[in-house]
């Protein structure tokens, strides 16, 4: 009879450790379902963090704005620089094109 009661306790630690496993998952799956639906109603400007990009931002304006963050912008420096160089480019276009034309030479 007391060898019955040493197979028992072993069995029902395992039975235990089973249901406690399976309560733990829906528990976990219950709070992810929640969270889902919680920044599903979210408003992207009700974000705390500020790293969500506003629908009147410009990529560049928002890449500006992180250029620091790390992970967020895959590497702001050169981004930052680049659109510098653009912005450059493009105000030399413009005065180029507002410049009269030279006439062409006459042979």
């Amino acid at each position: 009879m007391s060898a019955n009661w040493l197979v028992l306790i072993p069995v029902a630690a395992l039975v235990l450790f089973v249901l406690g496993a399976i309560a733990v998952l829906k528990l976990q799956k219950a709070s992810l379902g929640r969270i889902e639906s919680m920044s599903a109603t979210a408003s992207p400007a009700a974000d705390p963090t500020g790293f969500h990009q506003s629908s009147q931002e410009s990529r560049e304006e928002f890449v500006r704005r992180h250029w620091q963050r790390p992970g967020l912008v895959a590497d702001g420096v050169t981004l930052v620089d680049l659109y510098d160089r653009i912005q450059a480019l493009e105000e030399r276009v413009a005065r180029a094109e507002r410049r009269p034309a030279s006439p062409p030479p006459t042979d």
